[in-house]
Protein backbone atom coordinates (compact mmCIF):
# COMPACT_ATOMS: atom_id res chain seq x y z
CA UNK A 1 0.00 0.00 0.00
CA UNK A 2 1.64 3.50 -0.77
CA UNK A 3 1.97 5.95 1.90
CA UNK A 4 0.05 8.77 0.64
CA UNK A 5 -2.96 5.40 0.19
CA UNK A 6 -2.42 4.67 4.27
CA UNK A 7 -2.71 8.33 5.54
CA UNK A 8 -5.85 9.01 4.02
CA UNK A 9 -6.88 5.46 5.29
CA UNK A 10 -5.65 6.63 8.50
CA UNK A 11 -7.50 10.13 8.35
CA UNK A 12 -11.13 8.24 7.61
CA UNK A 13 -10.77 5.83 10.06
CA UNK A 14 -10.04 8.55 12.87
CA UNK A 15 -12.69 11.35 11.16
CA UNK A 16 -15.85 8.00 10.71
CA UNK A 17 -14.93 6.54 14.33
CA UNK A 18 -15.48 10.07 15.80
CA UNK A 19 -18.48 10.51 13.95
CA UNK A 20 -20.12 7.13 14.45
CA UNK A 21 -18.85 7.68 18.16
CA UNK A 22 -21.11 11.13 17.93
CA UNK A 23 -23.89 9.53 16.60
CA UNK A 24 -23.83 6.21 19.02
CA UNK A 25 -23.91 8.96 21.81
CA UNK A 26 -26.59 10.25 20.74
CA UNK A 27 -28.39 7.34 20.03
CA UNK A 28 -27.58 6.48 24.10
CA UNK A 29 -27.60 9.10 25.98
CA UNK A 30 -29.48 12.08 24.03
CA UNK A 31 -32.44 10.44 22.99
CA UNK A 32 -33.17 8.83 26.29
CA UNK A 33 -32.83 11.50 28.16
CA UNK A 34 -35.15 13.10 25.86
CA UNK A 35 -37.88 10.69 26.54
CA UNK A 36 -38.52 12.01 29.78
CA UNK A 37 -38.24 15.91 29.05
CA UNK A 38 -41.54 17.93 29.03
CA UNK A 39 -40.44 19.74 25.80
CA UNK A 40 -38.29 17.23 23.72
CA UNK A 41 -39.52 19.00 20.59
CA UNK A 42 -38.29 22.03 21.10
CA UNK A 43 -34.58 20.85 22.80
CA UNK A 44 -34.23 18.54 19.31
CA UNK A 45 -35.36 21.80 17.08
CA UNK A 46 -32.67 23.36 19.05
CA UNK A 47 -29.85 21.06 18.64
CA UNK A 48 -30.66 20.66 14.69
CA UNK A 49 -30.27 24.11 14.54
CA UNK A 50 -26.47 23.62 16.07
CA UNK A 51 -25.40 20.66 14.47
CA UNK A 52 -24.81 22.71 11.35
CA UNK A 53 -22.63 25.12 12.80
CA UNK A 54 -20.86 22.89 15.40
CA UNK A 55 -17.03 21.68 15.09
CA UNK A 56 -19.26 18.31 14.68
CA UNK A 57 -19.47 19.18 10.97
CA UNK A 58 -15.79 19.08 10.31
CA UNK A 59 -15.75 15.77 11.37
CA UNK A 60 -18.33 14.82 9.72
CA UNK A 61 -16.89 16.22 6.29
CA UNK A 62 -13.26 14.84 6.79
CA UNK A 63 -15.04 11.40 6.77
CA UNK A 64 -16.77 11.64 3.41
CA UNK A 65 -14.46 12.91 1.43
CA UNK A 66 -11.56 10.96 3.12
CA UNK A 67 -13.31 7.87 2.44
CA UNK A 68 -14.17 8.70 -1.22
CA UNK A 69 -10.55 9.73 -1.81
CA UNK A 70 -9.15 6.34 -0.22
CA UNK A 71 -11.40 3.74 -2.38
CA UNK A 72 -10.37 5.88 -4.90
CA UNK A 73 -6.54 5.51 -3.70
CA UNK A 74 -7.38 1.87 -2.40
CA UNK A 75 -8.52 0.92 -6.34
CA UNK A 76 -5.75 2.69 -7.88
CA UNK A 77 -2.96 0.97 -5.39
CA UNK A 78 -4.58 -2.87 -6.44
CA UNK A 79 -4.42 -2.35 -10.08
CA UNK A 80 -1.10 -1.45 -9.42
CA UNK A 81 0.05 -4.29 -7.20
CA UNK A 82 0.65 -1.85 -4.52
CA UNK A 83 -2.16 -3.27 -1.75
CA UNK A 84 -3.03 -7.31 -0.66
CA UNK A 85 -6.77 -7.71 -2.80
CA UNK A 86 -7.92 -8.64 0.73
CA UNK A 87 -6.93 -5.65 2.23
CA UNK A 88 -8.37 -3.67 -1.09
CA UNK A 89 -11.44 -4.94 -0.57
CA UNK A 90 -11.50 -4.35 3.55
CA UNK A 91 -10.53 -1.02 2.92
CA UNK A 92 -12.99 -0.26 0.07
CA UNK A 93 -15.68 -1.61 2.30
CA UNK A 94 -14.96 0.13 5.17
CA UNK A 95 -14.98 3.34 3.25
CA UNK A 96 -18.17 2.65 1.80
CA UNK A 97 -19.06 2.13 5.44
CA UNK A 98 -18.12 5.19 6.19
CA UNK A 99 -19.92 6.83 3.08
CA UNK A 100 -23.20 5.38 4.21
CA UNK A 101 -23.10 7.06 7.47
CA UNK A 102 -23.08 10.46 5.25
CA UNK A 103 -25.88 8.63 2.48
CA UNK A 104 -27.88 8.16 5.97
CA UNK A 105 -27.61 11.63 7.19
CA UNK A 106 -28.52 13.07 3.96
CA UNK A 107 -31.00 10.71 3.16
CA UNK A 108 -33.18 10.21 6.25
CA UNK A 109 -31.93 12.00 9.46
CA UNK A 110 -31.88 15.85 7.97
CA UNK A 111 -35.28 15.11 6.26
CA UNK A 112 -36.89 14.17 9.52
CA UNK A 113 -34.98 17.10 11.13
CA UNK A 114 -36.38 19.48 8.87
CA UNK A 115 -39.93 18.04 9.57
CA UNK A 116 -39.70 18.64 13.26
CA UNK A 117 -38.12 22.13 12.18
CA UNK A 118 -41.69 22.63 11.21
CA UNK A 119 -43.32 21.71 14.33
CA UNK A 120 -44.15 23.74 17.21
CA UNK A 121 -41.41 23.56 19.89
CA UNK A 122 -44.26 22.03 22.42
CA UNK A 123 -46.01 19.64 19.58
CA UNK A 124 -45.29 16.23 21.09
CA UNK A 125 -46.92 14.53 18.43
CA UNK A 126 -44.40 15.66 16.20
CA UNK A 127 -41.66 14.45 18.68
CA UNK A 128 -43.44 10.83 19.07
CA UNK A 129 -43.44 10.93 14.72
CA UNK A 130 -40.30 11.72 14.19
CA UNK A 131 -38.28 9.83 16.99
CA UNK A 132 -38.51 6.06 16.42
CA UNK A 133 -37.37 6.62 12.48
CA UNK A 134 -34.49 8.87 13.40
CA UNK A 135 -33.21 6.91 16.35
CA UNK A 136 -33.42 3.70 13.76
CA UNK A 137 -31.38 5.58 11.45
CA UNK A 138 -28.86 7.30 13.41
CA UNK A 139 -28.38 3.88 14.94
CA UNK A 140 -27.66 2.66 11.39
CA UNK A 141 -25.39 5.37 10.51
CA UNK A 142 -23.42 5.17 13.92
CA UNK A 143 -23.21 1.05 13.36
CA UNK A 144 -22.13 1.73 9.92
CA UNK A 145 -19.29 4.09 10.91
CA UNK A 146 -17.99 2.56 13.40
CA UNK A 147 -17.67 -0.94 11.72
CA UNK A 148 -16.43 1.09 8.58
CA UNK A 149 -14.18 2.82 10.96
CA UNK A 150 -12.37 -0.62 12.12
CA UNK A 151 -12.12 -2.10 8.44
CA UNK A 152 -10.27 1.05 7.35
CA UNK A 153 -7.68 0.12 10.13
CA UNK A 154 -7.86 -3.51 9.23
CA UNK A 155 -7.03 -3.00 6.20
CA UNK A 156 -3.69 -1.30 7.08
CA UNK A 157 -2.80 -4.75 7.99
CA UNK A 158 -1.30 -5.84 5.00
Amino acid sequence: MQTATAIWIILAALSTAVVGGVYLGFSVLVMPALDGDARPTGVMKRINALAPRSPFMLAFTVSALSCGTSIVLVLLDLITGAVAAWAAVIGVAGAVLGLAGFVITAAINVPLNNRLAEAAANDEAAFAAFQRPWRRANSTRGAASLAGAAALLTSLLS
